[in-house]
């Protein structure tokens, strides 16, 4: 996935050797070419595996929320935890240390705009919603809202330049689709809110969905600058890590404490969140040049739904149950998947 991007690249600018990252092949100029079928195939199914870790993630954050006594708090770990793998991996791999050079120098020179280097921000905000509503609501529903939100941010975004695989205009088919989900997503928000769950529990994750749809945006331009999509992710958590440091120390200043640890080696699983965390931007920030951001979001909701529904099904700790109403939300957000994905009709005429 080396220089995978669907738009040119350009590198005329003659740049000094840093530290042998820059060699002469990377002075020239990348054509652009239709994209085959088979990389969207592959990317697709990755896609949908790293969805099936992100409603594991969210059981994970969502117990560490309740040991430690603070959403915020288990964000912070869980991001920690990530950027911990990450910095290691950075350094050991020498194209995951010239890229992430190349990150910094680009936010330096401002080859980038400032902003573009904020999606950290829109992965703080799936794991703070994460610690804070999956035990209230459950996976599925987390997911449901969640994917709702990626859905809103994603018809705006893909119809702009901001994705790296260009501009996607709107369809029939990508509309309806949508409009079929966010139906789905309001049936189940509906029916969690009946259970006594505070209106503001599905609003938190439908927020953190639509900034997450800008994160894969910005990521992939940054894994496209940067050629390497260690040191975009890498990038992600540090961003994302620092603002959850200050917000845990602004918590701490208002007088929480953190009630309790995860007791080892018994509890070690809460804290594979921010791992899955990592493996789900990683794989989203080589695929998204490949999918754009919709089909992503719709990719990674099929993932999402077959994991979450299995989890709240084999641990049953959400105050929220499983129940018919589930059932059929899920439905209806699979019909909308089906709709979204199909190809506007068009005239053959080759």
């Amino acid at each position: 996935y080396v220089n995978d991007a669907t738009l040119p690249i350009t590198t005329n600018r003659e740049e000094p050797s840093m530290m042998g990252c820059i060699s002469a092949s990377e002075r020239t100029t990348v054509h652009t070419r239709s994209r085959p079928a088979g990389p969207i195939a592959v990317s697709a199914i990755a896609t949908v595996t790293a969805g099936i870790g992100m409603a594991m993630q969210g059981t994970a954050n969502g117990t560490l929320g309740e040991i430690l006594g603070s959403g915020v708090f288990a964000a912070t770990v869980s991001f920690l935890v990530g950027l911990l793998l990450l910095a290691v991996m950075t350094l050991v791999v020498p194209a995951g240390r010239c890229g992430f050079v190349r990150a910094v120098r680009a936010f330096s020179s401002r080859e980038l705009p400032w902003w573009m280097f904020l999606g950290g921000l829109g992965g703080a905000a799936i794991v703070m919603s994460q610690a804070f509503t999956v035990p209230l609501m459950g996976v599925a529903v987390f997911t449901m809202a969640f994917v709702a939100g990626q859905l809103v941010g994603a018809l705006i975004v893909d119809n702009t330049d901001l994705p790296p695989g260009g501009r996607k205009h709107l369809t029939a088919p990508r509309m309806v689709g949508s409009l079929i989900v966010l139906v789905g997503v309001s049936l189940s928000a509906v029916g969690v809110i009946a259970q006594g769950v505070p209106p503001w529990a599905p609003v938190l994750p439908l927020v953190a969905g639509v900034a997450t749809a800008f994160q894969q945006a910005t990521n992939g331009r940054l894994k496209q600058h940067t050629r390497s999509a260690l040191a975009a992710t890498t990038t992600n958590f540090v961003v994302g890590g620092i603002a959850l440091v200050i917000a845990s120390a602004v918590v701490l200043a208002a007088g929480t404490r953190v009630v309790a640890v995860p007791t080892l080696p018994a509890e070690l699983w809460v804290l594979c969140g921010g791992l899955l965390g990592v493996a789900f931007i990683g794989v989203t920030t080589v695929t998204v040049a490949h999918l754009g951001v919709l089909l992503l979001s719709l990719m990674s909701l099929f993932g999402n739904l077959v994991g979450s529904l299995a989890i709240d099904l084999t641990f049953h700790s959400a105050e929220a149950e499983v129940n018919a109403t589930t059932y059929i939300s899920m439905a209806i957000v699979l019909v909308g998947v089906v709709v979204t994905t199909m190809r506007p009709t068009q005239a053959r005429g080759r």
